[in-house]
């Protein structure tokens, strides 16, 4: 038996304790909080730290209308979950929730515990050929994907041909779908660490070759797009045929859980296959009770053009961020930013450093992003001071100057 093939865990973790045991000895990890609304971490030690490591990219973490939501969600029910499978009993609150979903997205909708769970529940299911016409397709990572994509290739690779390539290589890719009948990438829309997928060159494909398009779409979704729709689904209207959309509801929609995007909204024949030959969908844990009022209302905020005021705010924070520190991905419209330092041991001092300053960065390391490219993950909200953002440019300058001589050339 082959090992190792496509995950090796022991060794990452090997090689990446010495930088967590790192980051957990200067305080960066492991830090309990007793309050986190509006971007600000209170910790049980009474100090106050902007979190520029927040995912709530719109701010809508602490938004009193998604609270209110999610109490009605538990006044409504009388219960926090329904402990049976949904295919057997399902709350109406659960129904309701994924129809506004569908109709704010113009898209059908599931909801899952997770968008981990939605990758588990869909990645095997695409495998098997079961989306595409019963023929199992090449199915292409992206070598960036997230974890929680790149966490099942082994039952992907148990169904049919699995290969990975570089980040954003449309060359390659266009290779393999002239050479294989049926070929599915597997990517995400707007990666955890910055950028984003290549949307017009892999349309292109998929209208020339029939290309399977399955987005991770975690960050993107409400951040981007008009109404909220996202980085992939804002890209278009209606919806493409050959595609699959699977988000976090946690990040920039307000609320909690994950969903499935699988069809446009007044296609549900995939819906059945979905509910009964995938696990998480399957099991009796999903989206709670309050979650799923909190879905509602965070919808509200969509179709009110709520989202789109927000968005606005977060385009004036991301470009003020950009005007006072250079990165690489500086003008590409996302609010997520990566300064790239090199060396683990420079990451965290530097970590340390904003953190004494008040302010929470994420050194991120192997196996996060490849060896030799630690650095900062930054993560920008619509609801940031400028002059926050200000003093934390300052802040920053000052340690790297402070640290010049330990960077790499």
């Amino acid at each position: 038996m082959v090992s190792h093939h496509f995950a090796n865990i022991r060794r990452q973790l090997h090689t990446s304790n010495t930088f967590w045991d790192d980051s957990t000895a200067h305080g960066l990890v492991d830090i309990v909080a007793t309050d986190m609304r509006d971007g600000t971490v209170h910790d049980r030690d009474g100090r106050a730290i902007v979190n520029f490591s927040s995912y709530s990219y719109l701010g809508l973490d602490s938004d009193p209308r998604i609270v209110a939501g999610a109490h009605r969600g538990l006044d409504e029910t009388a219960t926090l979950n329904s402990s049976i499978s949904r295919m057997r009993i399902r709350l109406s609150l659960l129904e309701e929730a994924e129809q506004r979903l569908t109709r704010t997205f113009g898209a059908s909708a599931v909801t899952v515990s997770s968008c981990a769970a939605a990758a588990w529940a869909t990645l095997p299911l695409l495998a098997s050929g079961e989306l595409t016409d019963g023929k199992a397709p090449l199915m292409v990572f992206d070598k960036n994907a997230h974890f929680c994509l790149n966490a099942m290739k082994p039952l992907v690779a148990d169904e049919t041909e699995l290969v990975t390539i570089a980040h954003n290589d449309i060359e390659a890719l266009e290779a393999l779908c002239r050479e294989h009948p049926v070929v599915a990438y597997v990517a995400d829309g707007v990666y955890s660490t910055g950028g984003g997928a290549p949307l017009a060159e892999l349309h292109r494909l998929q209208d020339t070759y029939g290309l399977f398009l399955y987005f991770d779409e975690a960050h993107g979704i409400s951040t981007l797009g008009r109404g909220g729709r996202g980085y992939v689904l804002g890209a278009y209207e209606g919806w493409r045929e050959r595609t699959l959309v699977i988000a976090s509801l946690n990040k920039g929609f307000g609320a909690s859980g994950g969903v499935i995007f699988f069809g446009a909204a007044d296609d549900d024949s995939r819906k059945a296959t979905l509910l009964r030959t995938s696990g998480p969908l399957m099991w009796s844990q999903r989206v709670n009770t309050a979650g799923l009022g909190a879905i509602v209302a965070a919808c509200d905020l969509h179709d009110d053009g709520t989202v789109d005021r927000l968005q606005a705010d977060l385009r004036e924070r991301v470009r003020l961020f950009d005007a006072l520190v250079d990165t690489e991905l500086a003008g590409d419209g996302l609010p997520i930013r990566f300064v790239e330092l090199g060396r683990e041991d420079v990451t965290v001092a530097v970590a340390r450093d904003m953190l004494d300053a008040g302010f929470y960065t994420s050194p991120i390391f192997f196996p996060i992003i490849r060896r030799g490219s630690a650095g900062l993950r930054l993560m920008l909200r619509a609801d940031l001071d400028p002059d926050t953002i200000r003093r934390f440019a300052d802040t920053l300058a000052a340690s790297l100057a402070a640290h010049r001589e330990e960077l790499p050339v």
